[in-house]
């Protein structure tokens, strides 16, 4: 992941996890090493907001009402032929409509949510058959949250996910707005100082303009003539920005937070008018608190490194 973090209540979403068959245990222990047991969770993002546990399966529920609404011979068909459903195992009808009951080590939630969306319909089983409705060889592998659509397909991040499930399906849904979050306080806690420069793309700068702007920005962060950074313990990222008014946001924001900053002007002698805004310099700064910034601003890295929250060994996260 190349681009910088998302802010929705106070809280950081770091990216959205790419499809993967490996154990979620991994995965999970991988997160626990990295961020402690308490300052990470995987949910869901809808409509820019976190979802709970308990909303994210509400809206797959509410997939399948819509879908036994619209197809009602399926609906027939199921509840007159049908005992029960199960996904992974027989034994998954013991959960009935509590998803908090998983007595199997796969975790299975589409088979509690087929029965309390037929509660919402007032409809009960009535038949003899056990369904099974995992696989493609299952005999109920029409009501696979890889089959039915999601009631609301234009909720689903982009791009969706590909794997085994149908685009705009509920799994699609269930894969593609799944997402890292973490407490900014671990971040900073895991930061370390960083120059940054953000420049504006409206402008259209030559690289060599370009390249002398972002200099005049760093030089102008120096607390004495002649000194120099450390570019190891300091490193420098380049971002940009759309326009003025983000760039003079970014600037005042870190004037408030007395960040030290600096606002460069050109001297208009090449390509642009006299006095035009062109950078801003923060720095030194925490990597985390310089994230938190620019990302409030539609800001976007130009040259980055490489943190520590952002490397990992078996998790692939994407842009939002």
């Amino acid at each position: 992941m190349n681009n910088t973090f998302k802010v929705v209540d106070n809280r950081i979403i770091l990216g959205r996890f790419g499809y993967s068959r490996k154990k979620q245990s991994v995965r999970r222990t991988e997160l626990t090493e990295k961020f402690g047991k308490e300052n990470w969770e995987i949910s869901h993002l809808y409509d820019n907001k976190l979802l709970s546990r308990e909303e994210t399966l509400e809206h797959i529920e509410n997939s399948y009402v819509e879908y036994f609404k619209n197809n009602k011979e399926i609906l027939e068909w199921l509840v007159t032929y049908a005992s029960n459903v199960y996904d992974s195992n027989p034994s998954n009808v013991d959960s009935g409509l509590d998803y908090t009951i998983q007595e199997t080590q796969a975790v299975h939630l589409y088979d509690i949510a087929i029965r309390r969306a037929l509660m919402k319909l007032d409809k009960v089983f009535k038949g003899k058959q056990l369904l099974e409705i995992r696989g493609e060889d299952s005999e109920g592998f029409i009501l696979s949250a890889g089959q039915v659509p999601f009631y609301r397909p234009k909720m689903i991040l982009k791009p969706q996910l590909k794997g085994w499930w149908n685009k705009d399906s509920i799994e699609s849904y269930w894969q593609s707005n799944k997402i890292l979050v973490v407490n900014f306080s671990q971040l900073e806690r895991m930061s370390k100082q960083m120059i940054g420069v953000i420049l504006r793309k409206d402008l259209r700068l030559g690289k060599g303009k370009f390249s002398a702007q972002t200099a005049h920005a760093i030089v102008s962060l120096l607390p004495e003539r002649g000194k120099r950074w450390n570019f190891e313990q300091r490193p420098i990222e380049i971002w940009t920005v759309k326009n003025e008014m983000n760039l003079l946001s970014i600037y005042r924001q870190a004037q408030k937070l007395k960040i030290n900053c600096s606002l460069i002007r050109d001297a208009g002698k090449t390509q642009i008018a006299p006095g035009t805004k062109t950078a801003v310099g923060l720095g030194p700064i925490n990597e985390a608190i310089f994230e938190k910034i620019v990302s409030r601003f539609d800001a976007s890295p130009s040259e980055t490194n490489k943190k520590d929250y952002r490397s990992f060994k078996h998790i692939a996260l994407t842009n939002i």
